[in-house]
């Protein structure tokens, strides 16, 4: 068996000179690009519709739309502890996730949305790890430092920090 296997791989079925390049033809080319552009905007979509739900409920809420409002605050519920106190308010109501989650939403959807600017769409590498690990250091010294009663951070030190990791996370989802 192992000789049948080692057979395979050092055998070549035809002559070099039968090789065909990979190169993918102008059509296809054209093709490619035109799936990614739709598939990044499809993502920038869901981004912009994500960041206008978590605004939507307060104002639902503030103008009597408790049933949509609730709706939403319940969705986001799964991924945020939605604590009025360390959340944004409008219409006097919380967003519908704190300000460190809508940070992230927030840098997500910036993110996406300026992707095409920074990398081409055609592109399916994503850039280094370390990239992600260092955009996450200000969110992490932020709640750290919170946390351990250091120093205390406001809603506009959660958001900032978490949008900088929001934008770069961004990077690493686009390309799939």
């Amino acid at each position: 068996m192992s000789a049948l296997i080692t057979h395979h791989f050092l055998y070549m079925p035809a002559s070099i000179s039968n090789y065909v390049p990979q190169f993918v033809s102008g059509e296809e080319s054209a093709r490619l690009r035109r799936a990614a552009w739709g598939a990044w905007l499809m993502a920038a979509t869901w981004a912009l519709l994500f960041v206008g739900a978590i605004v939507l409920a307060p104002w639902a809420h503030a103008h009597g739309h408790t049933f949509l409002s609730q709706v939403i605050y319940n969705g986001f519920s799964a991924a945020c502890h939605q604590m009025p106190e360390r959340s944004f308010h409008a219409g006097g109501f919380p967003l519908a996730v704190c300000a460190r989650c809508f940070g992230l939403y927030v840098g997500g959807a910036a993110g996406v949305l300026f992707y095409p600017l920074a990398r081409g769409l055609t592109r399916r590498d994503a850039p280094a790890r370390v990239w992600l690990l260092l955009a996450a250091l200000p969110t992490t010294v932020d709640f750290a430092l919170g946390f351990f009663g250091v120093w205390e951070n406001t809603h506009l030190s959660r958001f900032l920090t978490a949008v900088l990791l929001g934008a770069v996370a961004a990077f690493f989802i686009v390309p799939g």
